[in-house]
């Protein structure tokens, strides 16, 4: 009998490109490396060559490990003359905010060693077959569906930046809208020279030395040994009995996993008071060097390493593998905002991590050299008693990613809901002593100081939790669902 496979993705072509993988014999990692690269023409404003992330990899011969190949800052923080760093708002309807973009903002990117290390390591398909189904999408076009059209249209600014990035993303002085066809041809042939050079024609051959002769020229920190020594860590998982399962949750450079750990450990001192557990949390420990302390000295058991105090909270996709054989994927990315440079010939669009406001407490350009960027991307797992995977998931929502997949874990495990009533299911949040409510969505009680803000509808603001689960209640049925806060999809097959 023939094992159930799943997935759920934040765009229909992602998802059609893993499955199609896993349809010719490919595993959950062969699929992953697919659909990522996939994801460079249907999600272009959350995934590229410039972008880094999180997989969440699992074995049933091995349990779980963390890939960790997100972004790094320059060995050296040299003094420029002219400095490529530009604020550019981005209006969000009910607010503004100023990110910066320019080659300064620019920190190596590690999307493509992650894609390398898990075909290397996982894989059981050679990388130029992977890259196909990407390098025909990218000839062909792909139609941008709403939440694409939405992300586009945010990022304008950023884009309009750059002649390339315009050429790319506007038709005849318009931004592109849902239903529009976006073509990359030059991307495909980005990707078929990485067919062939692998890891080493990035890092070290001619893509990274554009890189950096562009950044030497226009006023950037990165410099060709930054591409050169880049390198991805494979890291033990935080380990967390909940809900008579045990979470596994990413470590450092994420920060979401702490923050769930600590979140619960709210929880239990409030007497199950989510609004109260989410202010305490988000009062007491979102800033980096709060969680370092936290999680250090309250949780002394967690295994939590600490990165920087550096932190990177925007622009993030999320997708979930599942294969015949249990090997299983939660694969988190982010390019920030993007910077506005692309890499020449390639319409390859860089991160600005070292543009985040996030970044800046003690003014522009404060990074600390040769670090991991921390990052709220939190793929995670959960396993039951006998060590048998049943759930995967991870999210958007930037620094409420951690806050939004914890809402989905407990209506699934204490409430038993099923997966797909549990990713519906209306969600709160506390942002500047406002409580944000969405639905009838109240956990137990009300802040008496605080006031409420309640959303009539499903908003991007509560995250976008694509998940899978196998619900004991149902045989062990498999459920995957796909948030539609963010356009997400899913399947089982």
């Amino acid at each position: 009998m023939k094992k159930a496979q799943a997935i759920s993705a934040g765009h229909g072509t992602t998802l059609g490109v893993a499955k199609e993988v896993l349809m010719d014999g490919g595993n959950a990692f062969d699929a992953a490396v697919a659909a990522y690269v996939a994801m460079f023409v249907t999600e272009p404003c959350m995934a590229s060559a410039g972008a880094g992330g999180l997989a969440m990899c699992y074995t049933p011969q091995k349990g779980p490990i963390l890939l960790d190949f997100f972004t790094q800052t320059p060995q050296v923080k040299e003094k420029l003359d002219t400095v490529d760093f530009e604020p550019i708002p981005v209006d969000f309807g009910n607010a503004t905010e100023t990110f910066y973009g320019g080659l300064a903002s620019v920190a190596v990117p590690g999307a493509i060693a992650g894609i390398c290390e898990l075909q290397k390591k996982f894989g059981t398909r050679p990388l130029s077959v992977l890259l196909q189904p990407a390098m025909e999408l990218a000839k062909k076009g792909v139609r941008i569906n709403d939440f694409q059209a939405i992300d586009i249209n945010l990022l304008k600014e950023i884009i309009q930046s750059d002649p390339s990035l315009k050429s790319q993303f506007f038709r005849k002085g318009e931004v592109l809208k849902e239903g529009d066809i976006l073509r990359l041809p030059m991307m495909a042939d980005f990707l078929d020279f990485l067919s062939k050079e692998g890891q080493d024609g990035f890092y070290k051959g001619e893509i990274g030395a554009q890189v950096a002769r562009d950044s030497i020229e226009r006023g950037g920190f990165i410099r060709r040994p930054d591409f050169e020594k880049y390198e991805i860590r494979w890291k033990d998982v935080i380990s967390l009995n909940r809900y008579d399962h045990k979470l596994l949750l990413p470590n450092g450079p994420s920060l979401g996993g702490a923050l769930m750990a600590l979140l619960y450990r709210a929880i239990d001192t409030n007497s199950e008071n989510w609004v109260n557990a989410i202010a305490d949390t988000r009062a007491r420990y979102e800033l980096p060097d709060a969680i370092k302390n936290g999680a250090i000295s309250q949780l002394p058991n967690l295994g939590f390493r600490f990165e920087t105090n550096h932190t990177v909270t925007r622009g993030t996709s999320h997708f979930n593998i599942l294969d015949k054989w249990g090997n299983a994927i939660a694969l988190s990315t982010t390019i920030g905002e993007g910077s506005g440079y692309t890499i020449p010939n390639t319409q390859m669009h860089m991160n600005n991590m070292m543009g985040e406001p996030f970044l800046l407490p003690a003014g522009f350009h404060s990074w600390e050299e040769n670090v991991r960027l921390n990052s709220m991307m939190t793929p995670t797992m959960a396993i039951d008693n006998n060590s048998n995977l049943v759930f995967l998931g991870g999210s958007g929502g930037a620094s409420r990613i951690p806050y939004m997949i914890a809402q989905v874990l407990d209506h699934v495990f204490k409430d038993g809901m099923s997966l797909e009533d549990s990713t519906i299911a209306g969600r709160l949040h506390v942002h500047e002593g406002v409580i944000h409510v969405e639905g009838n969505s109240l956990r137990y009680s009300q802040h008496p100081e605080m006031k409420i803000h309640e959303w009539d509808y499903q908003s991007l603001f509560f995250g976008g939790v694509h998940s899978i689960y196998r619900n004991p209640r149902r045989n062990s049925a498999i459920e995957a669902s796909g948030d539609q806060r963010r356009s997400g999809v899913a399947e089982v097959f």
